[in-house]
């Protein structure tokens, strides 16, 4: 190989590099500023915001509303029962 081919090899590659540099860049770039633009509409137009679920406390325990209580008894009652068995 002589020093002209190694030479042009090398500026061929700097340039490539460059190249890929810069589109990186700019591709974070524009990345960086649509993320802004959309957090600024956002807080511009606030959606509808759901209400959480309420939770009412009994004895220690979170029931959330539309649960039966005898539903949460015999879960509870299965899972004592587990442990229990689980233990032996």
């Amino acid at each position: 190989m002589n020093s002209e081919s190694v030479a042009s090899l090398l500026v061929e590659a700097g340039s490539l590099m460059l190249i890929g540099m810069v589109f990186v860049f700019s591709f974070l770039g524009l990345l960086i500023v649509g993320i802004h633009l959309i957090a600024r509409s956002c807080e511009a137009f606030p959606g509808d915001i759901e209400e959480p679920a309420v939770n009412v406390k009994r004895n220690n325990q979170t029931v959330q509303p539309g649960i039966d209580g005898n539903v949460i008894a015999a879960i509870s009652a299965a899972i004592h029962t587990h442990r229990q068995n689980s233990k032996k």
